[in-house]
């Protein structure tokens, strides 16, 4: 039985040589695992960033169409007004000054531009018929947590840099 005992204790002891082996191993572990908790946060701030801005897109070009397309004395929505929507429904976003909004109408081939600017306008294919109207939503993500390293005049991020978000919806609504 003494036998046995000590060929466990022999084969399960830990050589005297590798006493501060596991601290040296958490040491070198920790800076990457502090930077894998960063990037996951800062991403998913910018999938919640972009999340927001192609909604609100989407939410200002509805309303846009809605007056102009409703039965009744409705009276279509201005831009000012689109715009007021769109920064309400991104109001969440940290950095929620820098969104711009651009609002535009194709109108059988007359675009007018309610607010800001659209880049380029769609032809619609059955422009007589509908009206396209065109909301662009621009906005620049800063990350939660800035991780940039200096080397020299080199900026080399260790997590997303500031990104610019631009999402574009359009919809059509009856003339």
């Amino acid at each position: 039985m003494r036998w046995n005992r000590k060929i466990f204790d022999r084969f399960f002891r830990r050589p005297s040589a590798a006493k501060g082996q596991a601290l040296i191993e958490f040491a070198l572990m920790l800076p990457l695992v502090f930077l894998l908790i960063v990037n996951v946060v800062n991403f998913g701030g910018f999938f919640y960033a972009w999340i927001t801005v192609a909604n609100a897109a989407r939410a200002g070009a509805d309303y846009a169409i809605m007056g102009g397309a409703s039965a009744g004395d409705l009276v279509p929505a201005t831009g000012a007004q689109i715009v007021a929507l769109i920064t309400q429904d991104a109001s969440s976003l940290p950095n929620a000054s820098s969104l711009t909004v651009g609002v535009c109408e194709n109108n059988d081939g007359t675009i007018t531009i309610l607010t800001g600017a659209c880049g380029t306008a769609l032809a619609d294919p059955e422009a007589p018929d509908y009206v396209l109207t065109t909301v662009q939503v621009t906005y620049t993500y800063q990350p939660f947590i800035p991780a940039t390293f200096q080397f020299g005049n080199l900026g080399v991020y260790a997590t997303l840099p500031p990104l610019t978000i631009t999402r574009v919806a359009y919809m059509r609504s009856m003339s």
